[in-house]
């Protein structure tokens, strides 16, 4: 299905841009494009007549295919959904452009000329209305981009079409003509790529979603050719316009500029028939299930950011790409060499670029960008606390240290002793949560971690990467204090009692600060204490303006309470991880904290209590005061 609305695109979009080509074309030099004009005309009723074949497609790819379209159907279609309706405004143009050209046939006015050409060019803006950018819930910049890009990158084609033509069609004409019309043409086309290119940067930013998402979705890989295609014909329009700068004054080789614009015109209709496919597919940056070609990325964080010491392979590569760097600027510089600096200084370029490309790469599997079917929740964290202290401890130990009962006993295939991971320190944050996944699927880099596919389920694999990234994250948490920290550990999200149902997770409280509190009234010694510093706690919290959730067991003061986690045993078992201090048991029962959230959704500061006399209560209402007038960021549950 998808193919056949790619290509009813196609056929759709090619006809009416060579109209605007034939009908632009012959205003730059004055002609009046009488020879065209029969053409114009079939192709604009063409382009309206097909329209009802796009219309049965895309009804037949949204409406189930138990249910049979006919003529009520298709009318219910078109006039009931939104992607109907905009079909039904693109046809309503598409006839009134069909009615400008044929009107021409019968009559010759500029004003007539002028009113169809721009129709035209709003026949191709609105081609991209019925394919993704009638997402209403992209920006409208993003929507407006969609428009632009559409109309200038058809109006490009099409007049490079209607140029060709021209060329093997006006062997009457003097070459001064033909030249003329190759150089105007040069301008718009100029501004037309211009534009393509801008609008384009604005719609990946949407629809890719990252530099990655180019390689690892079939948007992305179509993309990528697109913009390989686009390179091609930029070349051949390079290679027209040197010519047109070094020809002598009277001549003009028309056939040689109709044959490098016919292969541009190739590579042009190869950009219109991929863009007639993305249109209909998912975007890369909807996609889940993402697939890396490569078998290495680039990653400042893997590789530089590790600190290599001098000499390692790292530095010999990033010195190379120096010294190449310096060889290109010498070779384009030096008069001795000029001559041969176009080939040979972009030769050193590309060659130093690739030097300093490989000093920034890393080890890569075709699941190193995948995205996880799992939010990062504590309901999940907790789930796989309980699976790695079935599975894993024995090898990584009890919270992840890496020093299991059998951690001194682990050879590799080699005979060599290897040391269990130390799943506590910061190295985890080098890799993508793909790299984790696939060493949990296929077994880990050493060859000693087995597979565990066969144990956890895709879903408890992705629980367990949650685990191990909030784990990795307690070498630094331990330090938290009142003192606010940068915005690094992202808060796990949890579900909240809510009886109206409207605020039912902790991510829904993003806008402005949050106090998450836990406590644990059992009674006892210190009972007064705690409660006084859980109202306290609590009256902080509604002087600052702040959310209160509050995560609390056994018998605590009523009063003191915000809003409730719903799922509070998990919530607990998956903050105590980030609830350490150095030279401090760890444990999972949290007996008394208080967790700042920031307005964006980081953990950013932790009072053990607020005390009658410590000045915790004045401490926090600064903290959240500065905190409630930083700049929201936009984050995901799947940012880590």
């Amino acid at each position: 299905m998808y193919l056949s609305l790619a290509f009813i695109r196609f056929l759709e979009s090619l006809p009416s841009a060579l109209a605007v080509g034939l009908l632009l074309l012959p205003r730059l030099i004055g002609e009046d494009g009488g020879r065209f004009k029969p053409w114009v005309a079939g192709a604009a009723v063409f382009r309206a007549l097909i329209g009802f074949t796009l219309l049965y497609l895309t009804a037949r790819a949204i409406i189930p295919a138990e249910r049979p379209i006919d003529a009520t159907v298709l009318q219910e279609f078109a006039f009931g959904t939104s992607v109907g309706k905009a079909w039904v405004g693109t046809q309503i143009l598409a006839f009134v452009f069909a009615g400008m050209t044929i009107a021409r046939l019968f009559s010759s006015s500029d004003l007539l000329d002028r009113l169809t050409l721009w129709t035209g060019v709003g026949v191709l803006a609105v081609v991209s209305v019925t394919g993704h950018a009638i997402d209403d819930g992209l920006p409208l910049w993003t929507q407006l981009s969609f428009l632009l890009h559409t109309a200038a990158g058809l109006t490009w084609l099409g007049g490079l079409l209607g140029l060709i033509w021209w060329m093997f069609t006006a062997h009457h004409k003097p070459p001064a003509i033909a030249a003329k019309l190759a150089e105007r043409w040069s301008r718009v086309a100029k501004v037309a790529i211009a534009l393509v290119a801008v609008t384009g940067v604005a719609m990946a930013y949407e629809n890719v979603g990252s530099v990655p998402n180019m390689l690892a979705t079939p948007y992305g890989r179509l993309l990528t050719l697109k913009l390989a295609l686009l390179a091609a014909v930029l070349l051949c329009a390079l290679a027209i316009v040197r010519y047109m700068r070094k020809r002598p004054l009277e001549e003009f080789d028309v056939a040689w500029v109709g044959k490098i614009g016919s292969l541009e015109a190739v590579f042009g209709v190869g950009l219109l028939a991929i863009a007639g496919y993305i249109a209909v597919i998912t975007p890369a940056s909807h996609e889940t299930n993402l697939y890396w070609p490569l078998p290495f990325r680039l990653s400042y964080i893997a590789t530089w950011g590790q600190k290599p010491i001098f000499p390692s392979p790292i530095w010999w590569w990033a010195i190379g790409a120096g010294i190449l760097a310096i060889a290109a600027a010498l070779i384009w510089w030096t008069p001795a060499t000029r001559e041969k600096r176009l080939y040979a200084a972009p030769a050193a370029a590309i060659a130093a670029l690739f030097c300093l490309a490989v000093s920034f790469s890393t080890e890569a599997y075709t699941d190193t960008y995948n995205d996880p079917t799992q939010d990062f929740t504590a309901e999940s964290v907790a789930r796989a606390m309980t699976n790695f202290q079935e599975n894993c401890v024995s090898c990584h130990g009890p919270i992840g240290e890496g020093n299991g009962p059998m951690a001194k006993d682990l050879k590799n295939k080699a005979g060599l002793p290897i040391q269990p991971a130390d799943l506590t320190a910061p190295h985890v944050g080098t890799h993508t949560i793909g790299d984790i996944f696939h060493w949990l699927t296929f077994g880990g880099q050493s060859g000693v971690m087995p597979s565990f596919a066969h144990v956890f389920d895709v879903d408890d694999r992705w629980d367990m990467i949650n685990y191990l990234l909030m784990l990795s994250s307690t070498n630094q948490s331990r330090f938290i204090g009142p003192q606010a920290m940068v915005q690094w550990l992202v808060a796990p999200d949890f579900a909240l009692i809510d009886p109206r149902e409207e605020v039912t997770t902790l991510f829904k409280l993003r806008g402005k600060p949050t106090l998450l509190s836990f406590a644990r009234c059992t009674g006892g010694e210190g009972e007064k204490e705690l409660d006084a510093s859980l109202l306290k706690a609590d009256a902080a919290a509604k002087s600052a303006g702040v959310n209160h959730v509050t995560v609390y067991s056994g018998d605590c003061p009523a009063a003191a309470k915000g809003r409730e986690a719903l799922h509070a045993a998990a919530v607990e078992k998956a903050y105590s991880i980030i609830n350490r201090y150095p030279n401090v048991p760890y444990t999972t029962e949290i007996s008394q904290a208080h967790f700042l959230i920031d307005r964006s959704g980081y953990v950013r500061a932790r009072f053990k209590q607020f005390g009658e006399d410590d000045g915790s209560a004045t401490q926090f209402a600064a903290q959240a005061a500065m905190m409630a007038n930083e700049p929201l960021i936009e984050i995901n549950l799947h940012s880590h």
